[in-house]
């Protein structure tokens, strides 16, 4: 009786990693679109910070051109002053005035010429990182492509291998299937593990095949005397059987 039902509990394991592997692809599948999905977005908020560096420069730029042309009016206006004083003194300090005036002028002048060669070295990383964008959404869009190729597949697949699993479980007890799907649960579906020879032990010890920690020899002789009890590890609590079981 153990014996046909470690063989069936093999044989669901199969089915039930071959499960996981499916339901595994499957999700890679969605997991490469998000992720790629999520490339581009950060791609588009780096364009668009861009872009607010790009109008914040602008509207700095015309500012400065604003002040240019109110030091301009004001240097006008200086200078119609001087037309009507006759008092040296005054007129100098006039003079003083417009010479500050034209200083600054020619500072925010070369202001502006640092900012337009900011504004076009933005532009130009504007312009190669949507250039970037175009390439990074037809790369998504292939994807979407594949993995919805794939997709059908894979579910007919996952279909299939679910039904194959669930047929070997029903001819197996309720209780030995729990237990089953609880520890594989746990350990990623290896729920059975082999009971193999320590290799580093001379005298010919055994271990559980899934953690190698040591199995009593006792445990041996029920698998191969095929005890009704199901044997587990004591450690990784995973159903033990014998290669030739």
């Amino acid at each position: 009786m153990a014996e046909l039902v470690l063989d069936r509990l093999r044989e669901l394991q199969e089915a039930d990693l071959e499960l996981r592997r499916l339901e595994q692809k499957k999700a890679s599948h969605d997991r490469t679109v998000r992720v790629r999905a999520d490339q581009i977005r950060k791609h588009q908020e780096h364009i668009q910070a861009l872009k607010n560096t790009q109008r914040g420069a602008r509207m700095e730029a015309d500012r400065k051109e604003l002040d240019i042309k109110q030091k301009r009016a004001e240097i006008e206006k200086l200078r119609a002053q001087q037309m009507q004083i006759k008092d040296n003194r005054q007129f100098q300090v006039l003079q003083n005035e417009i010479k500050f005036a034209e200083l600054a002028i020619s500072k925010i002048e070369d202001d502006i010429l640092s900012d337009l060669g900011d504004l076009e070295t933005l532009a130009a990383d504007i312009r190669h990182a949507e250039e970037e964008l175009g390439r990074f959404q037809q790369d998504l869009d292939a994807l979407r492509r594949e993995a919805d190729a794939r997709k059908d597949d894979v579910d007919q697949e996952i279909a299939r291998c679910r039904a194959k699993r669930e047929a070997i479980a029903k001819g197996l007890p309720p209780r030995v299937v729990d237990q089953f799907t609880r520890i594989a649960d746990r350990l990623d579906g290896e729920a059975l593990a082999p009971v193999i020879r320590d290799a580093d032990d001379p005298d010919g010890g055994i271990v559980c095949g899934g953690c190698h920690m040591s199995i009593i020899q006792n445990t041996y002789v029920r698998l191969a005397g095929r005890s009704d009890d199901l044997c587990t590890c004591p450690n990784c609590t995973r159903i033990l059987y014998l290669e030739d079981a």
